[in-house]
């Protein structure tokens, strides 16, 4: 008997799909169950992560021409060569973190309903309850594992992965390398002494000089961690939003389905 889900041939002594491990004889799809769109809300989440990431790469790389535009402007003594640099700098930051809070907006939104979605999925085993979805990136210290094995789960039931794909590992630890190593540069930029407003003496201007110089040092390796994680994540957006996707066409196809109806095989993608 083909598999609902997959069209893969069912062995009748088996109770489960050796490929996606639907139940014999069970829909793709539960009919009691809602299902929620992804795709469209899927490539909103990874055009904002790739903005995002984008946005961080160019912060974190501005230092290098902010410290010579920063050393051209010491040589002249020319306070408003610097106070260019100054304003692309504060104008990159904002871009960040504007994208950075929608991207994360759209990311829990598409997280939420792609883990809601699994209930709807007969074979689908959910470790945890629909809240942590959403909860997981929010509460302190929680927000650390929780996303971590709420998108693992997603990614196997999705992928009909037995285990969670390297892929998901290579994102987590990625993005705990860049935001442990921003909290740290949050941290240094909290004692470190503020820059004169005015600058007009040599002095004034080699502090600039100095903090740029210095901030690529801090910044290098969470901007690279930075750029990992978002390339990492959009590739997870993209294949567990196109699974799942298909997965919901494929029911719909064939209409509701009722509990004893027979469903025919949509057979293989």
């Amino acid at each position: 008997m083909p598999c609902h889900t997959c069209g893969r041939e069912t062995d009748s002594r088996r109770r489960e799909c050796e490929t996606c491990d639907t139940p014999v004889g069970e829909p793709a799809v539960r009919p009691d169950q809602r299902t929620f769109p992804v795709r469209g809300v899927g490539r909103a989440a990874s055009v904002a992560v790739a903005v995002t990431a984008l946005c961080h790469l160019v912060a974190t790389l501005f230092p290098l021409p902010a410290s010579l535009a920063a050393e051209r402007a010491a040589r002249r003594l020319d306070p408003g060569g610097l106070l260019v640099v100054v304003l692309l700098d504060g104008a990159i930051a904002v871009a960040y973190v504007l994208a950075f809070l929608v991207a994360a907006v759209l990311v829990i939104v598409w997280c939420h309903r792609a883990r809601r979605n699994l209930d709807a999925f007969p074979g689908a085993g959910p470790t945890l309850a629909t809240g942590w979805a959403v909860a997981g990136w929010l509460v302190p210290f929680v927000n650390v594992v929780v996303p971590y094995r709420v998108v693992a789960n997603i990614t196997r039931d999705s992928l009909w992965q037995p285990a969670t794909p390297p892929l998901v590992k290579i994102w987590w630890a990625a993005w705990l390398v860049f935001y442990c190593g921003g909290s740290r540069i949050e941290r240094l930029d909290r004692f470190e002494p503020d820059l004169p407003a005015s600058p007009a003496t040599p002095a004034d201007f080699a502090a600039y000089v100095d903090h740029y110089r210095g901030s690529l040092d801090w910044e290098l390796l969470p901007g690279l961690a930075c750029l990992v994680a978002g390339v990492t994540l959009v590739a997870l957006i993209e294949r567990i939003s196109a699974a799942q996707q298909a997965r919901i066409d494929r029911a719909q196809r064939y209409g509701p389905v009722t509990p004893g109806m027979v469903v025919p095989s949509p057979g293989l993608p």
